[in-house]
């Protein structure tokens, strides 16, 4: 791909997914942990509740051969990047027990060897509905639309154009399930899949396919009370809740070829397996999850950089 320096940003329920494994196309779908690992199992919020988020995520791309670095300077090509910085916002809703929607806008900030850039990504917005629910077995059905709000610009660091979104409404479906047992063992997964539509001037960025799958146990669940007597010899009691739960698991990401002017890409397109490993910490309202990902899986079309590892850290307020 000649023309652009492709990052593709998606929301999933407040999942980001950006990814970037090669020079000619600097990103794809990502999202490496999701944020499962918050809800004990639990697919929808409760009724009214509110829950707003902020996750960064760190990705590290590896340049396979100084070789391909020789040649892109001799055919000046795109420059390759070297790391990506996603910082995301998002908010969920309960609007019933059994319905949430929720939605998240990402802004990506690209780095090379060359010189950095950044930009706006596309808005996510979801809705998530628990359609069986029985013996602490849920599964949820969802259903959302990408919006073309991220920027396409020329680029800091060569003359190729940045592209941050896709230019195009995207349609996305997906299916989750969790299964808890006793207060402290959770399994949860998910399979989404997001339709991409014909973007910046008619351009294919690719359809993306997502797979999570998580298992979690909580260490330790904490509740400290502190009574105390007012004047009229009444109680009052404030309990506080701290949890401690560690996870892993396996993600998955696919993502079809890019076409570009009707000339499909040979150097674009992947299936990437990541091993997750992660803890979360809860206090009250807030949720601290870190998430470690270990590219397993490096399945790329054509010529490519491979992913490297992935951190991501949140902080997430429950009202």
């Amino acid at each position: 791909m000649k023309k652009y320096k492709i990052l593709l940003i998606t929301i999933l329920f407040s999942v980001t997914y950006a990814n970037s494994q090669c020079a000619c196309c600097a990103g794809a779908a990502t999202g490496s942990s999701g944020n499962f690992n918050n809800n004990n199992g639990l697919l929808t919020l409760e009724k009214r509740q509110l829950v707003l988020e902020d996750y960064v995520e760190y990705r590290n791309i590896n340049i396979k051969s100084q070789h391909i670095e020789e040649a892109r300077i001799e055919e000046d090509e795109e420059t390759p990047l070297k790391s990506i910085f996603v910082n995301s916002l998002g908010v969920r809703y309960g609007i019933t027990d059994k319905i949430t929607i929720a939605a998240s806008l990402p802004y990506v900030f690209l780095h090379t060897d060359s010189g950095n850039d950044n930009g706006l990504g596309d808005l996510m917005v979801i809705g998530t509905f628990n359609a069986y629910s029985e013996n602490n077995f849920n599964i949820a059905l969802q259903g959302g639309l990408e919006l073309p709000t991220g920027i396409q610009k020329g680029s800091n660091f060569d003359n190729t154009t940045v592209v941050v979104g896709s230019g195009s409404f995207d349609p996305m479906v997906g299916l989750l399930f969790s299964k808890q047992w006793e207060n402290n063992i959770a399994l949860q997964g998910n399979g989404t899949f997001k339709y991409t539509t014909n973007g910046f001037k008619g351009n294919y960025y690719g359809n993306i396919s997502i797979q999570n799958v998580t298992f979690s146990y909580r260490i330790k669940e904490m509740k400290k009370k502190a009574d105390l007597i007012s004047n009229d010899t009444q109680y009052k009691i404030i309990e506080t809740n701290y949890r401690w739960t560690v996870f892993g698991g396996y993600y998955g990401e696919w993502l079809d070829k890019i076409r570009e002017d009707g000339i499909v890409d040979e150097d674009s397109g992947y299936y990437l397996g990541f091993l997750n490993l992660g803890t979360n910490f809860n206090s009250d309202s807030w949720s601290f999850p870190l998430t470690l990902s270990l590219p397993i899986i490096q399945d790329m079309n054509g010529e490519q950089n491979d992913a490297g590892i992935r951190l991501r850290i949140g902080v997430v307020k429950s009202f």
